[in-house]
């Protein structure tokens, strides 16, 4: 589980948008206010709910311990939390948007994309929070 303070709620959030409106543009589909709407809560609700459930802080420090003392440590750590929860999250919204029947072709069509997106998000996240600690 995370620690939970303005910055996690804020990522998730940021994520969120990011997330279900870069799916919604990489899959082709029309962006309707109420579904891009319904789509983007449902990614932030996925969001939190894996994060209360699954402790990805814990096993990207598990999975990077032999990285201790890098500088770069940190961005292996970013990427595999990225991978839980952009992996969590798409398929989660592949089911939401496809009732199941052709979800993993959905979920799939979309997948390297968003996650390369939410990387990149993440980053960017971690690096203005770690500017902002600094002033």
């Amino acid at each position: 589980m995370c620690e939970w303070n303005i910055r996690t709620i804020l990522n998730d959030l940021v994520l969120a948008l990011v997330i279900n409106t870069s799916a919604t543009l990489l899959a082709g589909a029309p962006m309707v206010a109420h579904t891009w709407y319904t789509y983007t809560c449902v990614a932030f609700a996925t969001n939190i709910v894996a994060q209360l459930i699954v402790p990805t802080g814990s096993i990207a420090s598990a999975l990077t311990s032999s990285l201790e003392g890098t500088s770069w440590r940190i961005y292996v750590q970013i990427f595999i939390e990225n991978l839980i929860f952009v992996t969590i999250i798409s398929l989660t919204e592949a089911f939401v948007q496809t009732g199941g029947a052709g979800m993993i072709a959905a979920w799939w069509s979309t997948y390297i994309w968003l996650m390369l997106i939410g990387y990149v998000t993440s980053v960017i996240l971690f690096l203005a929070w770690r500017a902002s600690d600094k002033k």
